[in-house]
């Protein structure tokens, strides 16, 4: 018996090792002699996508390989704080699947009225949950669509890809997840509803997953803030700005990876050649939301308000290049309301416009480095014969005396009479002129990360045509770029130093990071005393006597130092200038005395002067500057500076959670304990309801009557100390003083 035993367990063991030797000659075999067969090569097998492997024949199908990419994330844009500025958000079609939903099952019997209960029920949750962004889809509507897929059996599209990929219909997770809590649709009912539906708490519930929210990945690429700086921040569809440029491209995108399968005679095998993706990597912007919602809201406003064809302002950091904030805005005439929309970066184009006379602070430049900073001379700002080939005149400011001033005075009064002059007394041959510019990296070329900014052409060095040359002088007759203007005043705010602007600090791809650092264009563009002598007629225009910015930085911002020269060119139509019509700007920087941000406005196809311009940039730099106006409390008294009715009153002190009582004439409140506190406020004046104003900086004032539409006069500078009402115009007169 034994020995029969043993000879069955040596044959066992022959049979098994002979097993295993085929078994091993057999991958042997198939290693060496059709390792591309099982692999999937591409020399015996073609490749399909699903999609293309839906429509082969049974006999195609038989033998190939299907390959489907395996898409990355795009990567994110963030502001300079790290909030998400552009990003890939999933999105999900919504369809409802009835097939496995049977009413002869024991949890809803057919004759009961449960199963209506349910379908209303989640035909007014669906109507809750989607009503924002489907408004044309009622509950009765929903109820249709649920009641084919519990009585019927149906597959039910709720929502198509077409439809959540819209931003204003988008499908997201917590959507999802709130559909999933939903009674059966999540595979079970909360027992607090159990009896709603005919069920009691014991009863064990499962239901059959009914919820397919499509079979590939959807993702959206969305812009968090809405339109701000949208056009600097781009798309890839369109390949411009910062998500869609050459240059960041690669590194957002990331790398595709594969899923593959092998069906060989009838089976499906996966294959383990899987390439995983490599997700996009990240870039960390210069941009700062807060300051682009201020340049955003300052600028559209006076947009609307002049009706502007277009504009743009950008701000800068002056040290390092970046670019804190930028708005393009065009307007958009499809609709009947007036609104404006970035579809065109005008701070980049080349053929925007001229620069007008923001350029004479080149032309001051290069007289100034030519004739060794000499600032004695004195030339006409109101007329002048120029001799070349013949007598010509030029009156700028239509005057008929002939008055010379110093070059301070021309740069504050902005005569275009006065720096063609300064001009040609320092450069005879205007050849010589334009080669100064190129050696001052005014007009020579650089990069700004989105897109290289080539050198100025259109000076045309080699004209023999005095008037071309003339109107080049002060901004005229050629197009520069406002980003352009931007980074010389840059580098004179910056003590001479000129840094390209920068969009894009560092990116991350992984693990790796990737610096983009600050880089020098030019370490010193004129002399420390020539850039010395420009920043004080920069300040000059705007706090001396004459200078063209002056009336309108002591209106809007005359707490805040800031330096820069005004612009204001008429606008070229059909073969000659509109004169009006204009092409406004400014362009400065702040603080003057230490500089930290160089600004520039340009406001295109106004009816206005450079003031309009300074406005807003006074605007832009306070609202930067200065942080907006807080209740101060101390142990005596809650000052209040701004002038408030009852009703506002009582809306602070609840939100201070500061209970108070009344006395008298006065307005009291009670803090916790004994101690009662004056709360001191600026009345209102019975007079025409006007507030009373005394007290108050001039913008201010101005900003409490002009939104009660009244017109307001000036007389002075400073804060109010008078105010006077004239019904027969509707007029306000406030007498301001230091």
């Amino acid at each position: 018996m034994n020995q029969l035993f043993g000879k069955r367990v040596r044959i066992l063991t022959w049979l098994v090792a002979a097993w295993l030797l085929l078994c091993i000659g057999g991958m042997v075999y198939l290693v060496a002699f059709q390792k591309d067969k099982y692999l999937g090569s591409k020399e015996l097998y073609k490749y399909y996508t699903t999609e293309e492997f839906n429509r082969l024949s049974p006999e195609q199908q038989a033998n190939c390989v299907v390959q489907d990419a395996i898409m990355p994330t795009r990567g994110v844009i963030y502001d300079d704080h790290e909030r998400p500025l552009v990003a890939d958000i999933r999105v999900y079609p919504l369809c409802i699947d009835g097939t496995q939903f049977d009413l002869k099952h024991a949890y809803f019997k057919p004759n009961e009225p449960y199963l209506d209960t349910l379908i209303m029920d989640l035909s007014r949750a669906f109507y809750r949950i989607f009503h924002d962004r489907y408004s044309s889809y009622s509950v009765a509507d929903y109820q249709e669509k649920f009641t084919r897929v519990f009585k019927q059996h149906k597959r039910v599209q709720f929502f198509n890809e077409d439809q959540v990929v819209r931003s204003d219909r988008m499908i997201f997770e917590k959507d999802i997840d709130a559909i999933r809590n939903l009674p059966v649709l999540g595979g079970k009912i909360d027992k607090k509803l159990r009896a709603r539906y005919g069920f009691t708490l014991e009863q064990s519930l499962r239901f059959p997953r009914m919820l397919d929210t499509g079979n590939r990945q959807l993702t959206v690429r969305i812009h968090p803030y809405g339109d701000l700086a949208g056009r600097v921040l781009g798309s890839v569809e369109r390949k411009n700005g910062i998500d869609g440029c050459k240059a960041f491209n690669p590194i957002l995108t990331g790398t595709p990876g594969y899923r593959r399968r092998l069906h060989i005679n009838g089976i499906s095998v996966p294959l383990d050649r899987e390439e995983p993706s490599v997700e996009g990597g990240n870039l960390y912007s210069t941009l700062n939301i807060e300051m682009q919602q201020i340049v955003s809201d300052e600028l559209m406003a006076k947009c609307k308000a002049l009706n502007a064809d277009w504009a743009c302002a950008i701000v800068m950091e002056t040290e390092t290049g970046d670019i804190k904030a930028i708005s393009n805005f065009t307007r958009d005439t499809s609709g009947k309301e007036l609104r404006y929309v970035e579809t065109r970066n005008y701070a980049m184009v080349p053929d925007a416009a001229e620069p007008g006379s923001t350029f004479k602070l080149a032309t001051l430049l290069a007289c100034l480095e030519q004739t060794h900073c000499d600032t004695t001379g004195k030339y006409s700002i109101n007329s002048h014969g120029f001799i070349k080939g013949k007598y010509m005149k030029y009156d700028s400011h239509g005057g008929a005396e002939v008055t010379h001033v110093s070059m301070k005075e021309i740069f504050k009064r902005s005569s275009n009479v006065g720096v063609a002059m300064m001009a040609r007394d320092a450069f005879p041959r205007y050849k010589d002129y334009v080669r100064k510019l190129d050696s001052l990296y005014i007009t020579v070329g650089f990069d700004a990360q989105i897109g290289k900014m080539a050198p100025l052409l259109n000076l045309q060095p080699q004209t023999k045509i005095f008037e071309e040359q003339y109107s080049r002088y002060f901004g005229a007759a050629f197009n520069m770029q406002p980003i352009r203007t931007l980074v010389y005043y840059n580098a004179v705010a910056n003590g001479g130093r000129m840094v390209q602007p920068r969009l894009v600090r560092y990116a991350t791809v992984g693990k790796e990071r990737i610096n983009f650092p600050v880089e020098v264009i030019k370490e010193q563009i004129a002399s420390p005393q020539t850039i010395k002598i420009a920043q004080e007629f920069l300040r000059a225009v705007v706090e001396e006597p004459h200078g063209t910015a002056r009336p309108t930085a002591m209106l809007y911002a005359p707490h805040l130092k800031f330096a820069g020269k005004t612009g204001t060119r008429d606008i070229y139509h059909k073969g000659g200038y509109d004169k009006d019509r204009n092409a406004v700007s400014f362009c400065g920087y702040f603080p003057s005395d230490k500089p930290k941000y160089t600004c520039i406005v340009y406001l295109y196809n106004v009816v206005g002067g450079s003031g309009l311009a300074v406005e807003v940039f006074a605007k832009i730099a306070s609202r930067i500057m200065f942080e907006p106006h807080s209740l101060e409390r101390d142990s005596a008294q809650l000052v209040i500076r701004h002038p408030m009715r009852a009703d506002e009153l009582s809306r602070v002190l609840d939100a201070w959670h500061l209970p108070y009582t009344k006395s008298g004439n006065g307005t009291y409140f009670k803090a916790k304990g004994r101690a009662q506190y004056e709360l001191v406020s600026f009345p209102f004046s019975n007079e025409a309801k006007l507030p009373n104003l005394q007290g108050l900086t001039a913008a201010d004032a101005v900003y409490e009557l002009r939104r009660r539409g009244l017109k307001v006069r000036l007389s002075g500078y400073g804060n109010v100390i008078n105010q006077s009402y004239y019904a027969e115009t509707n007029t306000v007169l406030l007498t301001l003083s230091p």
